[in-house]
């Protein structure tokens, strides 16, 4: 028995994408979320706190885990922020942190710095979302939406 293939007209196919030129693509995973303590949207259901960055990945990785819907599970990861201009000026405002205090990650720099960091640890899978609690009040938090949400909007931005 033989069989024949009656050739198809081929035409080429071509593919439009409307991803931006700095766009990452996450498949299976919920798009950056960033919010300040005390907003509407820093509710998240799951919220880690930990000291250092390697240990809040791990806890990441266990929650996560058997999850069978992961780009709706968002984990969260808390940080102590204080911003300013300068890092000496953002050294002054924070408190010290006192022995056996360290529950949390905490960032003392630029506004720049702590884009950074956020981006960081999402590009390495350590948290989905962050949610940064000023240390010194509003100053930190004023800056965090004027000049650290704005950096990050783009980022928010993702293709499932």
């Amino acid at each position: 028995m033989t069989a024949s293939v009656t050739p198809v007209a081929t035409r080429p196919v071509v593919a439009h994408t409307a991803i931006a030129p700095q766009a990452t693509i996450s498949i299976g995973r919920p798009g950056l979320q960033v919010a300040l303590t005390g907003d509407a949207d820093a509710a998240f259901p799951i919220v880690v706190r930990q000291s250092n960055l390697r240990d809040a990945q791990r806890k990441r990785w266990v929650l996560r885990a058997g999850n069978h819907d992961p780009v709706n599970f968002v984990v969260a990861l808390e940080i102590e922020a204080a911003i300013a201009p300068h890092p000496a000026s953002a050294r002054a405002s924070a408190r010290p942190v006192e022995a056996g205090e360290a529950e949390t990650v905490r960032y003392v720099g630029t506004p720049e710095g702590l884009v950074t960091l956020i981006k960081d640890i999402y590009a390495a899978e350590v948290a989905d979302a962050v949610i940064i609690t000023p240390l010194d009040g509003s100053a930190t938090a004023a800056r965090v939406r004027e000049e650290v949400l704005p950096l990050l909007r783009d980022q928010r931005r993702r293709v499932a």
